[in-house]
């Protein structure tokens, strides 16, 4: 009876905690990261999104494809329409899950306990960046250890791979 107190909610722990994990690959945005920096009559207005991947592919080639295919199925430039005529600046970035930042993680501007997108750059593994001036969107992906060093590179322009 004892043992079944004690591994009971230990299961339902565990069965929580891997739900969602069937190995596919899921891009969501992060709630409550967006910023717009820049004013509607101000001459260059950017627009930051945070996104998630859970599962992201190994392969650096991979992971810019799976980008450029959720940018390109979840346009942002939509949600700028107010601002044409000035030069928009698009900065999207793409986070794995960690310890630090899991997948229902939430800034936080408690008092004693800041917590910001800015403090997990060593999650950061993809990110793209575009304007109204320059087009052609450009990619970095990253592979990185579990400390978040860089170990591989990688940078497109559009389809190319710059070097």
């Amino acid at each position: 009876m004892i043992i079944g107190i004690c591994f009971i909610p230990l299961y339902l722990i565990g069965c929580t905690k891997n739900e969602g994990t069937s190995g596919e690959t899921k891009i969501f945005e992060i709630a409550n990261t967006e910023q717009v920096v820049g004013k509607k009559d101000e001459e260059v207005v950017t627009l930051r999104k945070h996104y998630m991947i859970l599962n992201p592919p190994k392969d650096l080639k991979g992971l810019k494809e799976i980008v450029e295919k959720y940018m390109k199925n979840h346009p942002v430039e939509d949600e700028m329409k107010e601002i044409e005529g000035k030069n928009r600046i698009f900065y999207m970035s793409f986070y794995r899950e960690s310890d630090d930042l899991p997948r229902d993680w939430q800034p936080d501007e408690s008092y004693m306990n800041t917590d910001r997108m800015e403090h997990h750059k060593h999650d950061l593994i993809a990110s793209s960046i575009w304007s109204d001036a320059e087009p052609q969107k450009e990619y970095n992906v990253y592979d990185k250890n579990k400390e978040g060093k860089i170990i591989k590179r990688m940078r497109f322009i559009g389809d190319q791979l710059v070097e």
